[in-house]
C-alpha cells in the first residue's frame, strides 16, 4: 500500500492508491486486517478490504484507539495467532 493516504481524488498520492487497490484484487493469499472501533482516523476502514482481497479476513478490536498494537496488544496477538492457525 502507498505510504501516503490521499485526502481528495486529485491528491498527488491518489493514483498510487487506486493502482494499489486494483492490485489487491489479484492477490490470492490470505490477508488479515485488524482495525479498532475507537480509531478516529481509520474507523470503518476495514469495510473495503473483503471486496478488495479475495482471501481477506477482517477483525475489529473493540476499545482500542489509533495505535491498536499498543492499546490492545493481547487482543491483537490473539487475532494474529488465530489467523495463522486457520491459514497454515
Amino acid at each position: 500500500m502507498p505510504s501516503l493516504v490521499p485526502t481528495t481524488p486529485d491528491d498527488p498520492a491518489a493514483e498510487d492508491q487506486r493502482r494499489a487497490w486494483r492490485a489487491c484484487k489479484e492477490f490470492e493469499r490470505p490477508v488479515l486486517t485488524a482495525f479498532s472501533d475507537g480509531d478516529p482516523i481509520t474507523r470503518g476502514g476495514d469495510e473495503p478490504f473483503p471486496s478488495a482481497f479475495p482471501a481477506a479476513r477482517r477483525s475489529t478490536v473493540a476499545g482500542a484507539g489509533h495505535f491498536l498494537q499498543e492499546d490492545a496488544a493481547d487482543r491483537v496477538v490473539e487475532v494474529i495467532a488465530s489467523f495463522v492457525e486457520e491459514t497454515s
